[in-house]
C-alpha cells in the first residue's frame, strides 16, 4: 500500500501496484519492480558472480557502517548519492581477487584528496591496537594532493571478520602525534585494520590505508 505524504499532488512511499515510492535525498523516487524470469532468478554463472560479489560486499559494510558514513560521506556528497552507495561501487569494482573472494587488502574504507599516512603500521600492544605514522605535515603544496597540515586527525578502524565486530575512532590524535590506538574487547583472533585522516575543518578526507591484520 502506498501512502501520500503531503496530499495528492505530492510523492507517495510504499508500494502501489507495481512501482514502489520512497523519499532519498531531497527527492521523492517512484520505481518499477522488475520481474525476474524463471531464468534469471536461477542466474547465468556471470549473475550468479556478481551477486556473490554484491553479497560479500553488503556483509562486509552492513559491519562497518559507523565509519564507511563518515568516510564516504564527502565522495557521497560530490557524487549526489549516499556514502553506502559510493563504497558499495568503488569496493565492488576493485576489492576482490581472481577468485572472486573479498580482498581486504583491496578494499577502502574512505575516499577523498586529502594526503594520507606516511610509513604507516599497527601492531598488537597489551590488548589494544597501537598504530603508529611518520608525520608529514606540510605546507607545500605538491600540486596533486590537498596539504597535509599537523592539525588533521586520525580515522582507524579495526574488524574482525569471524566474529563480526569493529572498534573504530573517527576523530583521533593529530597527524602530528605519531601515533593513536584501539582499545579492543575480548574478541580474540584476527582483526583487519585501516588507517585515513580527516581535516581539522571535515572538508577534506583521505583515501583510507589498509595496515594488514593484527593478531589478538
Amino acid at each position: 500500500m502506498g501512502i501520500l505524504s503531503g496530499g495528492p499532488n505530492s510523492g507517495f512511499s510504499g508500494k502501489a501496484g507495481s512501482f514502489v515510492g520512497y523519499y532519498r535525498l531531497g527527492k521523492w523516487v517512484i520505481r518499477g519492480i522488475p520481474r525476474l524470469s524463471a531464468k534469471n532468478k536461477k542466474g547465468s554463472p556471470d549473475q550468479k558472480v556478481s551477486r556473490s560479489r554484491f553479497t560479500q560486499v553488503q556483509s562486509f559494510l552492513k559491519h562497518i557502517m559507523p565509519f564507511i558514513r563518515i568516510g564516504f560521506h564527502l565522495e557521497a556528497r560530490r557524487k549526489g548519492n549516499t556514502a553506502h552507495n559510493s563504497a558499495s561501487s568503488w569496493n565492488l569494482l576493485n576489492a576482490f581477487n581472481d577468485n572472486g573472494e573479498l580482498d581486504y587488502s583491496k578494499t577502502r574504507v574512505s575516499s577523498g584528496i586529502l594526503e594520507g599516512a606516511q610509513n604507516a603500521s599497527a601492531q598488537h600492544v597489551d590488548g589494544k591496537i597501537i598504530f603508529t605514522w611518520d608525520d608529514n605535515s606540510s605546507y607545500t603544496d605538491s600540486g596533486k594532493r590537498i596539504v597535509p597540515e599537523w592539525l588533521d586527525q586520525v580515522m582507524l578502524l579495526a574488524y574482525q571478520v569471524k566474529y563480526p565486530s569493529m572498534v573504530m575512532i573517527s576523530s583521533g590524535a593529530r597527524r602530528s602525534a605519531g601515533s593513536d590506538s584501539l582499545e579492543i574487547p575480548g574478541v580474540k583472533g584476527e582483526w583487519h585494520t585501516w588507517i585515513a585522516f580527516v581535516s581539522d575543518d571535515r572538508q577534506y578526507i583521505s583515501n583510507s590505508e589498509y595496515l594488514g591484520i593484527v593478531n589478538i
